[in-house]
Parts: structure tokens; C-alpha cells; sequence
């Protein structure tokens, strides 16, 4: 399996690399380090750049290193690369709030949004094991089809989720809430995975309640997920959504597509070990 790493030649996106090196410990996985040219003529300079860094690294990891250019622009050229070689994630670094700041344009959410690949977006914060992962739990149907990922996840580091339930005066609402809740539950207690409800419970996704509960709890990941069926203009609130992608807090965020994990192929824990 392959992790796509972005890469702008820029030390953050450098520390992406560091990240998936960590992560790839203990899992049956490949680097491919990839960038996206303008124009044919700028290939060669970027294949060499990238030969140097995969070079630098591989002496840190066991797993193969292996690099990619393709002409185009990022928004298309990313979610299409990690497609064509069913790339298992993909670990994108940014420069915090400056540097999303274009997506209220929409352009960089549609990197994500396009996708049908998992992100882990970071920052500059070094790796740390991902022993505490916080899983927000609402009312959208989508929420049990993040059980494969969060399974591998879970085996793989040996993490504790920790569910953060949404509360909702709509008794309809509540009821999906519930139902959620209950999927997850008895997945975790089914394959022993560690985790734990929180007695805080949030109204609505805001950026200050999440990241709040994410510092309480310590945590290394936050989980989100997206539907790239929905119209661009509802990944343009920015305010929340995309404060909760680079946070200040600078902890890694995990945007899973709803619409394709569940097309992970074999069984959910195989590749792990």
C-alpha cells in the first residue's frame, strides 16, 4: 500500500515526509513523493529535487521510497495520482491558518474534497505516536463508514478513540445521534479496540468546542469526514471547518471520504500485522 506525500520543497512539507516515515513503522506500506509541475520543462529539476530527499530519508525507514511528477496544478493532479496508484492515504502538510487561508476561494478544500483517499494533514508539530484520537459522533449516516479506517488506526498504533457525542434538541436528530454512537460502540467492543466516551458533548461542530476537547484529552489526531458529493460552497464556511484542519494547536487532522472507505480492499486489519 502507498502513502502519497505532497511535496512544495518547503521544510513543512519536508516534515510530511518525516510523519509518514513514522507511520509506515509497523504496517506493510510504500512512500511515494510527489509534485506537481507547471510545465514539462521544470520535470527534470523536480525529479532531482525529489531524488535527493527520498535519499536523505531512506536510510531512516525500511520501506521504499519512490518519487512522482506530474504536470498540471494540485486541485486535480493529487487526487488523481493517489487514484491511479490506489494510494492507501495521503499525508498533505500545511502552513497553518496563513497558509489555508486560499481556501475560502475554495480552490485548496477541493484538494481534499476531491479526493477518494484519506488525508492526514499536519503542520510543523513533530510526529507523536498516535496514542489519542479524538472521533466527533453526529448525526450524519456517513459516520459508521469510517469503521475500517479507524480500525487500522486503532491496531496499528495502538491508539484510544475517544468518542465526543453531539447533543441535539431534535429528537429525530438525537435518535441518528444515538444510533451512530451504537455502531461505533459495538464495532470497538467487537474487535477489542480501546476507547473511551467523554462526558462532554458539543451542539454543533465549532472550531473552539472540538479543539478544546482535543487539548483536554492530549490528543494526536482529530477525526473529520467529508462527502465530495457536496457542493463546493459548503466546504466555504471556513471559519470552523477549515480553523479545525490547521488548528492552532498544530494537531494532525484526519479527513476521511466517506463515499470510499469502505472500498479498502481485504479485511480491515490484514495489512497491519
Amino acid at each position: 500500500m502507498q502513502i502519497l506525500i505532497p511535496i512544495d520543497f518547503t521544510s513543512v512539507t519536508e516534515n510530511a515526509l518525516k510523519y509518514a516515515v513514522e507511520f509506515t513503522k509497523g504496517g506493510a506500506f510504500g512512500i511515494t513523493l510527489f509534485h506537481v509541475v507547471e510545465s514539462e520543462k521544470e520535470t527534470a529539476k523536480a525529479q532531482a529535487k525529489l531524488t535527493d530527499i527520498a535519499s536523505k530519508y531512506q536510510q531512516s525507514t525500511s520501506v521504499q521510497i519512490s518519487i512522482k511528477v506530474e504536470t498540471g496544478n494540485i486541485f486535480d493532479c493529487i487526487g488523481e495520482a493517489a487514484k491511479e496508484m490506489e494510494a492507501y492515504l495521503i499525508i498533505m502538510a500545511t502552513h497553518g491558518i496563513k497558509g489555508m487561508q486560499h481556501i475560502i476561494g475554495s480552490r485548496a478544500m477541493r484538494v481534499i474534497t476531491n479526493s477518494h483517499t484519506p488525508y492526514i494533514v499536519i503542520q510543523n508539530k513533530p510526529w507523536r505516536n498516535i496514542s489519542n484520537v479524538l472521533v466527533p459522533v453526529d448525526f450524519t449516516k456517513e459516520g459508521k463508514q469510517l469503521l475500517p479506517f479507524l480500525g487500522q488506526l486503532a491496531t496499528q498504533f495502538k491508539s484510544v478513540l475517544h468518542l465526543f457525542r453531539q447533543r441535539s434538541e431534535d429528537d429525530f436528530l438525537q435518535r441518528r445521534i444515538e444510533n451512530n454512537f451504537f455502531i461505533l460502540q459495538r464495532f470497538f467492543e467487537e474487535n477489542s479496540i480501546s476507547f473511551k466516551v467523554l462526558d462532554d458533548t458539543f451542539e454543533k461542530l465549532k472550531y473552539n468546542i472540538i479543539l478544546n476537547e482535543a487539548n483536554k484529552i492530549d490528543a494526536d489526531l482529530i477525526v473529520t469526514s467529508i462527502d465530495p458529493e457536496t457542493n463546493i460552497t459548503d466546504y466555504m464556511m471556513g471559519v470552523d471547518e477549515q480553523k479545525i484542519v490547521a488548528n492552532e494547536s498544530q494537531i494532525p487532522v484526519l479527513c476521511i471520504n466517506t463515499k470510499s472507505v469502505s472500498s479498502i480492499s481485504g479485511n480491515v486489519f490484514e495489512s497491519l500485522g
